[in-house]
């Protein structure tokens, strides 16, 4: 073969050879992209159909923005009728509705006087069938006549926080109750802390479907972890991804804004993150203590995994300082309280997981 016809023939094999390596990239690239796709869609899953963990048209529509400035006074009446409504299973929009109302009409105070026989938080009049003086003036009392008088209400939870309010009260300045918006959902937030077993209680409300067990799957840290770069066990991944369709998603979910399982954890060798069997879910802002709707959604959370536990293989749950464990019963509450384990400080958002509910599995 002469040097012309050597040339023409090895350009043409490099040529082949090119347009194969080309083409085996491009298939690599596009399987990669179909991979991403699936996991971002599989993590950001809007709402299934028929999910009675999904949150309603009932969350408050602002968040709170700091402090309130009450008195002690006023966020011990704030806190009975945040903590009746959860008990009766009120949304959140509800209990916002009901604090400024309340704020409105006493200030939040349970006054032995007012306008004509008006009396209490909400200024019901006895003569207007509200019930008897003293019952009035009972704040327990006084806030369950409010949300059954709300809750009845067409579309309640599509009005503005004024309208909605009005709809009860029946008062001369209508418009007034609107002032008290921001003040309302900072009382609701600082109101929420702390009173996990209404909150665990209105959990209760929000019943989960049921979830198919898990059929098994080969031992180890063998899957690609949705959540990180890392990898997780089989009975991890199941319990991810039935999470993912009943929350609606675990990154900017309706319920869930971020989650992470796989990680190294060298101050606490004990940890499941490194063995993919521990997964870390974030209702809000990592570092800070949850606040108002977030501790709520991490109460729904929490008991949708202790519910279906047995399914996915669930060993325990912490959350707000407390720690449910398979097998265990509840103490004073929902679990029993998180020392920490000798190695996180209970106290701290981060290591009381007042910021992310951690759940570990089996296996």
């Amino acid at each position: 073969m002469n040097g012309p016809a050597h040339a023409a023939l090895a350009l043409r094999r490099l040529s082949t050879r090119l347009v194969a390596v080309v083409v085996a990239v491009a298939v690599l690239a596009a399987a990669g992209a179909v991979v991403w796709a699936a996991t971002f869609t599989l993590m950001s899953a809007g709402i299934r159909p028929g999910s009675a963990c999904a949150p309603t048209d009932g969350d408050v529509p602002i968040e709170a923005a700091g402090q309130s400035g009450v008195t002690d006074e006023q966020l011990a009446n704030a806190a009975v009728i945040v903590t009746t409504g959860r008990e009766q299973g009120v949304p959140e929009r509800g209990l916002w509705v009901a604090l400024a109302t309340a704020l409105q009409e006493s200030g939040l105070r349970n006054l032995d006087y007012g306008d004509r026989d008006s009396l209490g938080l909400f200024q019901q009049r006895p003569s207007q069938g509200w019930g008897s003086p003293a019952q009035v003036r009972d704040p327990r009392y006084a806030a369950t006549q409010f949300y059954d008088r709300l809750v009845e209400v067409p579309d309640w939870t599509a009005m503005p926080l004024w309208q909605a309010a009005q709809t009860v009260q029946r008062s001369a300045f209508p418009l007034a109750y609107a002032k008290w918006e921001q003040t309302a959902a900072n009382i609701l937030a600082e109101a929420g802390d702390g009173v996990f077993v209404a909150a665990a209680a209105a959990a209760q409300h929000c019943v989960p479907g049921s979830v198919t067990a898990f059929g098994g799957g080969p031992d180890g840290c063998v899957e690609d972890d949705p959540t990180t770069n890392g990898c997780v066990t089989s009975t991890t991944l199941y319990a991810v991804t039935q999470a993912t369709a009943a929350f609606g998603g675990l990154r900017d979910g309706p319920l869930i804004r971020s989650a992470g399982c796989h990680a190294q954890r060298p101050a606490n060798p004990t940890s499941d993150h490194p063995l993919g069997k521990g997964c870390d879910l974030f209702p809000g802002r990592g570092g800070t203590f949850a606040r108002g709707i977030e501790v709520d959604n991490g109460w729904r959370v929490a008991e949708w995994f202790r519910q279906n536990s047995e399914a996915l293989q669930v060993s325990y749950i912490i959350w707000q300082g407390r720690i449910w464990t398979a097998g265990s019963a509840d103490q004073n509450g929902w679990g029993r309280p998180y020392t920490g384990g000798g190695v996180y400080d209970p106290g701290d958002p981060v290591g009381g997981h007042y910021d992310h509910l951690h759940i570990s599995f089996e296996r």
